[in-house]
C-alpha cells in the first residue's frame, strides 16, 4: 500500500471510529436480544452516515457508509443491510455528481432483485463482473480481496458470509416462544433429528427453539440453539476500565503473572496495560490495519501481534521497538500464537495457511496448507505439534516438524473459532460458530464432551484449575465456568450491556479482560 492510501484509510477509519462509540453504546444497552459484532457495527456506520448525508457533508457520509457497506457484507451477501447502505451511498455520488459510481452501485443493486428469483443467484452474483465496494474505494480492497477468496473456496462449510451448509441464509438473533416442550438440554441438533426436541422450523429450514413457560433468546446464527444457564448465575465484578483505543479490540492476552494486558485494536494499534492500576504503559504503531491477534512470549520480554495487513510482528515491551516483521501470508492474518519455548511462532488467516516461524531470525519453517479461512492456531505443550481451526469446521493437527498433517478431529457444524491444549497436551478444546464447547482425545482423535448452554459465538475458552475445569465468554455477553469431566455448567457471570468482542483469560480463570463495546477495556473477577 502507498502512503497516500494509508493515510487516506486511516483517516476515514479515525473519524468513523470516534462517531460511532456513542451509538454503538446506545444500540447494545437499548436491546434485549444477543446483538452480533456486525450488526451493531453496520448500524453505528450506517447511522452516522445518513446523519451526514442529512447535514449535506457527502465526504464523511461516503466514508462511514463504506465502512457500513463492508461490515453489511460481513452479514450476509443479499443482506437487507448491505441494500439499505448501498441504497445510501448511491444518493450520496449522485449529491457529489460521481454518476460513474452511482451507475455503479445502480448496477449492484439490480443483483438483489435477480437474486429472489433464482436459487441459484447468489452463486451468480458472486461470479459475476458486477462493481463490488473494492470498486468504489482502493481502501477497501484488502477486504473485498478476502471475501472473493472466501466465495472460491469449494469446501461446504459455512463462510464468513453467514451462510448455512444447505445454502440458506441464516437469520439474525430471535426472541421466539411456543407451547412445545423444553429440550432435555442434549445436543439440541441431535434432538431435533429424533423428534424429542422442542425445537420448530422455518420455511427456510431453521430451527427456532422455545419454551412453555418464558421466552427464550435463541441464536439461529448458530447450531446449539438456547441460551440457558445450568448452574449458578452471578454478576461478574468489574475492577478496572481502560480507555484509550478508538475502535473495537477483538486481540487480547493477559500475562502469565497476571499484571498486564496486551491488546489489538482496529484502530490499528498494539497497547500494553498494567492490570494493577489500569494504565496505558506503552503503545506499539507500524500495523496498518486492524490488529486481530496478540500474544506475550512465554518470558513476557517480547510480544507478537496479526493483522489484517497480512504482517506477524514481534515487538520489545521494554523499549516498545519493533524487532521482527514476518512476512508470507497473502491475506488477512487471523490469530498467532508462541510456541512454549518462545523460539518458534505459528499464525493462521484468510489465505487457508498455517505458517510456522522462527522467531529468531523472522524466517518461515513451514507453510501448512489448510481449507478456507484459518481463524485460531496453538502450540502442543512440547512444542511438537500445532491445532488449527476455521471455516472447514475442522481442527486439525499438524507437526512441527515437517508441516504434515497428524490428525483431523470432525464434528462441529460451522466454524471453529478457538482452539487449546490441556496442560498434559493429552486433551484438545475447541469453541465454535455452532455455540458449543468441545473437548477432544489427542491420541485417538474422538471427542470427548460437549459444552452447551451459550446462546451466541462463543468468543474465547480455555482450560483452567489444572484442567479440570474449562472457562468460556461469548457475544451472549456471558462468562461461563465448566467441570471438564462432567460436561457441565458449574457457574455463569453475566456482563450487562459491555458486549465481549474480544476476550482473555488469566490461567486460573478468576480474571479475564474484554473488549467492550464503547472501545473501553474491562478487566473482570470471576470467583465461583
Amino acid at each position: 500500500m502507498t502512503d497516500q492510501l494509508n493515510s487516506t484509510r486511516r483517516a476515514a477509519k479515525h473519524l468513523s471510529c470516534k462517531l460511532m462509540a456513542l451509538a454503538a453504546i446506545a444500540i447494545s444497552s437499548s436491546s434485549i436480544l444477543p446483538v452480533h459484532a456486525e450488526d451493531i457495527i453496520w448500524k453505528a456506520f450506517n447511522e452516522s452516515g445518513s446523519k451526514f448525508f442529512d447535514e449535506h457533508d457527502y465526504e464523511k457520509a461516503e466514508q462511514s457508509l463504506l465502512n457500513a457497506v463492508k461490515e453489511a457484507e460481513k452479514i450476509e451477501p443479499h443482506s437487507a443491510e448491505l441494500k439499505i447502505s448501498l441504497e445510501l451511498l448511491r444518493k450520496v455520488y449522485l449529491a457529489q455528481g460521481n454518476s460513474a459510481k452511482a451507475a455503479a452501485i445502480a448496477t449492484r443493486l439490480e443483483g438483489f432483485e435477480s437474486s429472489n428469483s433464482s436459487d441459484s443467484a447468489d452463486a451468480s452474483y458472486k461470479g459475476s463482473e458486477t462493481p463490488s465496494a473494492e470498486q468504489l474505494s482502493k481502501v477497501e480492497k484488502e477486504k473485498a480481496e478476502s471475501a472473493k477468496m472466501q466465495s472460491t473456496v469449494s469446501e461446504p462449510a459455512k463462510s464468513d458470509t453467514g451462510k448455512s451448509e444447505n445454502g440458506d441464509v441464516e437469520a439474525k438473533s430471535l426472541v421466539r416462544t411456543g407451547s412445545s416442550s423444553a429440550s432435555s438440554g442434549k445436543d439440541v441438533a441431535s434432538a431435533s433429528s429424533s423428534g424429542t426436541s422442542s425445537s420448530t422450523s422455518s420455511s427456510s429450514g431453521t430451527p427456532i427453539y422455545a419454551t412453555p413457560s418464558s421466552q427464550q433468546i435463541a441464536s439461529s446464527r448458530g447450531i446449539a440453539g438456547e441460551l440457558k444457564s445450568n448452574g449458578r448465575v452471578k454478576k461478574a465484578e468489574e475492577l478496572l476500565k481502560m480507555t484509550g483505543h478508538i475502535s473495537w479490540t477483538k486481540g487480547l492476552a493477559i500475562s502469565a503473572d497476571g499484571n498486564r494486558a496486551l491488546s489489538g485494536s482496529d484502530d490499528d494499534s498494539v497497547r500494553l496495560w498494567d492490570l494493577t492500576t489500569g494504565k496505558e504503559i506503552k503503545r506499539f504503531g507500524g500495523h496498518e490495519d486492524n490488529v486481530n491477534s496478540v500474544a506475550f512470549s512465554p518470558s513476557g520480554n517480547t510480544a507478537m501481534s496479526a493483522s489484517g495487513d497480512s504482517s506477524v510482528r514481534i515487538w520489545d515491551l521494554d523499549s516498545g521497538a519493533q524487532l521482527k516483521k514476518l512476512v508470507g501470508h497473502g491475506n488477512i492474518v487471523l490469530a498467532c500464537a508462541y510456541s512454549p519455548s518462545g523460539n518458534k511462532a505459528v499464525s493462521c488467516g484468510y489465505d487457508g495457511t498455517v505458517r510456522i516461524w522462527d522467531v529468531l531470525n523472522g524466517t518461515q519453517l513451514q507453510e501448512c496448507q489448510g481449507q478456507g479461512t484459518m481463524r485460531c492456531v496453538a502450540f502442543s505443550p512440547d512444542g511438537e505439534q500445532v491445532a488449527s481451526g476455521g471455516s472447514d469446521k475442522v481442527i486439525t493437527l499438524w507437526r512441527v516438524r515437517d508441516g504434515s498433517v497428524i490428525r483431523r478431529f470432525t464434528g462441529h457444524k460451522a466454524d471453529v473459532t478457538t482452539v487449546g491444549f490441556s496442560a498434559d497436551g493429552s486433551k484438545l478444546l475447541s469453541a465454535s460458530r455452532d455455540l458449543t464447547i468441545r473437548t477432544w482425545d489427542v491420541g485417538s482423535g474422538s471427542e470427548l464432551k460437549q459444552f452447551i448452554g451459550h446462546g451466541d459465538w462463543v468468543s474465547n475458552a480455555r482450560f483452567i484449575k489444572s484442567d479440570s475445569k474449562i472457562a468460556s465468554g461469548s457475544l451472549d455477553k456471558t462468562f461461563r465456568i465448566w467441570d471438564t469431566e462432567q460436561g457441565t455448567e458449574s457457574c455463569s457471570f453475566t456482563l450487562n450491556a459491555y458486549g465481549m468482542f474480544g476476550l482473555a483469560f488469566t490461567a486460573s480463570g478468576e480474571n479475564a479482560i474484554t473488549g467492550s463495546n464503547d472501545y473501553s477495556l474491562r478487566y473482570w473477577r470471576l470467583v465461583e
